[in-house]
């Protein structure tokens, strides 16, 4: 997807990579800052970690509006889609509109050890209410399965999302930057990525960084959230993995080693190298390679190096 805020990774595909990619001579939106009538107070009834998102809820509307049409001259394709959003954000009304229409969803999400982790999801039209209350559900399983597989507890104190605001995906730090199911599935084919595939994914950004590691957790809280085992080979989604092929990189070398070493293998390693944070956009250093390789069977663990040095992001 359109990665716009900083160095949060997005959902990742064919139909993705030439939305961030796109090019073209579309001229952007000329900038406007409308003018906000007076905003409604928040309703006392309103979590803490949902009042923190609405207090600064004219800024980051326009924030979002500017991202966009930063986004429109790279992205011819999606220019109509892009500029359907810009319309809507540029509603002087749209802030009041959110919260008289109490346009959220504030709940709390069972977490490890029986305590729970609050989230917080805004999104700014009414017709989206059903689908912002399907992304919470299908959040809810995704941070079970992150905290057993981390054996750590989530790693900042809520989580929330802004679901509609923005074209693409981004995440990390307990923040969701989430498009819409509805329009994230009307402009892109049939072979696209599960959107359900993006949230587990942006969740699974506040343990990891890195991009390829991170698909991984994407591709098991996934599939396994959705009944599957943990046996790679019961996924209905690998991004196309074809299992020990020569030409196997980033996602798919991490998937050939989950296949060599197994799940508490895969586990342990991955609860070694989460404290040194290892960063988007790189190659994994040598101190994440070998605590990896720590946790690794001897008998794999030549064959498991040679796949880590194929993780270039």
């Amino acid at each position: 997807m359109i990665k716009s805020l900083g160095v949060r990774a997005s959902l990742a595909g064919i139909v993705a990579a030439a939305i961030a990619c796109g090019s073209g001579n579309s001229a952007p939106t000329t900038p406007t800052t409308p003018t906000s009538p007076a905003l409604p107070a928040i309703p006392n009834d309103v979590s803490p970690t949902l009042r923190t998102m609405l207090l600064p809820l004219v800024a980051d509307i326009d924030g979002f509006r500017r991202e966009n049409i930063d986004l429109l001259p790279r992205n011819p394709q999606n220019a109509a889609v892009l500029q359907a959003k810009i319309t809507m954000l540029q509603n002087a009304s749209l802030p009041a509109d959110i919260i008289n229409g109490r346009r959220w969803i504030d709940r709390t999400l069972p977490g490890m050890g029986g305590r729970t982790v609050p989230i917080a999801l805004l999104f700014p039209l009414e017709p989206m209410r059903g689908e912002s209350a399907l992304a919470v559900d299908t959040l809810s399983p995704v941070l079970g399965l992150l905290e057993g597989f981390f054996d750590t507890p989530f790693p900042t104190p809520a989580i929330r999302v802004w679901y509609g605001f923005k074209i693409g995906n981004t995440g990390g730090g307990g923040a969701i930057y989430s498009e819409d199911r509805t329009t994230y599935e009307s402009r892109t084919p049939a072979t696209r990525l599960p959107f359900d595939a993006g949230l587990c994914h942006e969740l699974g950004h506040s343990y990891i960084g890195n991009e390829s590691l991170n698909q991984f957790l994407e591709l098991y809280n996934y599939n396994v959230a959705r009944g599957a085992s943990v046996d790679p080979q019961t996924w209905s989604f690998t991004r196309s993995w074809t299992p020990g092929a020569v030409a196997n990189q980033d996602s798919a070398a991490v998937l050939d080693i989950y296949q060599t070493i197994g799940h508490d293998a895969m586990r342990r390693a991955y609860r070694a190298i989460y404290p040194l944070r290892p960063p988007y956009g790189s190659p994994l250093s040598q101190p994440v390679i070998d605590a990896f390789l720590a946790q690794v069977p001897a008998s794999v663990r030549a064959q498991v190096d040679a796949k880590l040095r194929k993780i270039v992001f």
